[in-house]
């Protein structure tokens, strides 16, 4: 009898293992882009690990810099280790066009659809469903050294009143200061800041890209296109070859014109608030010599964003912890937006709104206008959504994050070829990269 008890005792004992073992805590990877702003990366890890304790899963985050998530992501994809979960990590149109990500609509009606700027729901949107949400907006700003404005007698210029005015006020201040330039324009053929700043006039003037998934409807060399383009290299061109902007600046990486403005070298640049975030956290002898006023056309550089691989082995866990990310949209707008001193403005309009009353209230003098107005302002974002299409595309993702949009700029403007040329040259390339991703 005491054998039996004991055999007994020992398959209990043995059971129990089993079942510990078969109910192993999940796990799951995150891919973060780590900003210019690490205080981002610290809110969320917080979020992450508090949210993993209280649901059992074991969360693993790692973040990549700018330059690097990109070809990691497309590598991961290809070989299979794609991790579960991206923050604020790109590309994602070609994941979404591929069938990779998970449709993420129930996320956005639960947070409240109406409450999301429409350009920030379309720059993540496939086939009518959308598949990333951006982790913020990230709105273009020019930032002007306000002292060498009043100086130069030029803040009558500000805000800027179209191109014209931006050039104007470029010659009024430049080498006010000696060797204090007009302005830093980013001209390089690598880094992001090139195409960006390509398409805040391009836009702005009307121009368009493509509208519809086929050759006939690319329209970059097609007018009124054609001539927006030319108008656009004109201006640079001109910048360029007057001096206005430092001679090295068709050399120009992303962080270049951040530190020519950070270390004295030009008056104005066009730039999201990582510039200001450098100022607040290492050059506050610049915080009240500068002042941030809304581009020609702003334009949204904030595509980063927040996606969910198909392949995950725990899709609803992954789906309540990115709707845990924004859920607390207050937590979210002091977390992930104001501890970044506004790198990242808020996706939420109701929460755009709570900075707009904090700036009537003179809580951020550096903004010359209103980050509400500024926001219902930014019609139009860099990349990977796609005018007059109006939806996010492989074929503008590939076309900017692999440097094209910037050999475009650099070829018209810094080496000075004919335009039309150069727009012809373009218009082919896209044209077969939307007939390879789509057939037709």
């Amino acid at each position: 009898m005491k054998r039996v008890v004991v055999l007994g005792v020992c398959f209990l004992l043995l059971w129990c293992v089993g079942v510990t073992f078969s109910q192993e805590r999940p796990t799951i990877t995150i891919w973060g882009r780590a900003s210019f702003a690490p205080a981002q990366a610290y809110w969320f890890n917080s979020l992450a690990y508090e949210w993993g304790a209280k649901n059992g899963v074991d969360v693993k985050i790692t973040w990549i810099p700018v330059a690097d998530i990109a070809p990691k992501l497309v590598t991961a994809v290809a070989s299979g280790t794609e991790p579960d979960l991206v923050i604020g990590g790109m590309p994602y149109a070609k994941f979404a066009e591929g069938g990779l990500l998970l449709p993420l609509d129930e996320i956005v009606d639960k947070l409240g659809r109406d409450d999301f700027f429409e350009v920030k729901l379309l720059v993540g949107t496939v086939g009518g469903k959308v598949y990333a949400i951006p982790s913020g907006f990230e709105i273009s700003w020019m930032h002007v050294r306000q002292d060498i404005f009043e100086k130069a007698g030029a803040t009558g210029l500000l805000p800027f009143k179209g191109k014209d005015g931006v050039l104007a006020a470029a010659r009024k201040v430049n080498q006010v200061e000696p060797g204090v330039y007009g302005i830093g324009l980013p001209l390089g053929g690598s880094g992001y800041d090139c195409e960006w700043t390509f398409f805040i006039y391009y836009y702005g003037l009307g121009g368009g890209v493509i509208e519809s998934r086929s050759k006939g409807g690319v329209i970059l060399g097609k007018d009124p296109n054609r001539s927006i383009a030319r108008e656009v290299f004109s201006l640079f061109r001109t910048i360029y070859e007057e001096g206005l902007t430092p001679p090295d600046s068709g050399q120009w990486v992303d962080i270049s014109n951040n530190m020519a403005f950070l270390e004295g070298k030009i008056a104005m640049t066009s730039n999201p608030m990582s510039i200001w975030y450098g100022i607040m956290t290492g050059k506050p002898d610049l915080v009240p010599k500068t002042k941030i006023y809304p581009d020609f056309s702003p334009i949204d550089q904030g595509q980063e964003g927040c996606f969910i691989f198909k392949s995950t082995k725990h899709p609803d866990l992954l789906k309540d912890l990115l709707y845990t990310f924004f859920a607390d949209k207050e937590n979210y707008r002091k977390g992930w937006c104001e501890q970044s001193h506004l790198y990242n403005l808020p996706i939420f309009k109701s929460q755009m709104q709570v900075l707009s009353e904090n700036w009537k209230q003179g809580k951020y003098p550096v903004m010359g206008m209103d980050p509400y107005e500024v926001a219902l302002k930014t019609q139009y974002h860099e990349w990977p959504m796609t005018y007059p299409l109006k939806e996010a595309t492989s074929v503008m993702e590939d076309f900017c994050n692999s440097w094209m949009a910037n050999d475009m700029v650099v070829r018209a403007v810094v080496k000075g070829e004919n335009a039309d040329q150069v727009i012809d040259f373009y218009q082919q390339k896209l044209e077969e990269m939307v007939f390879e991703a789509y057939g037709k």
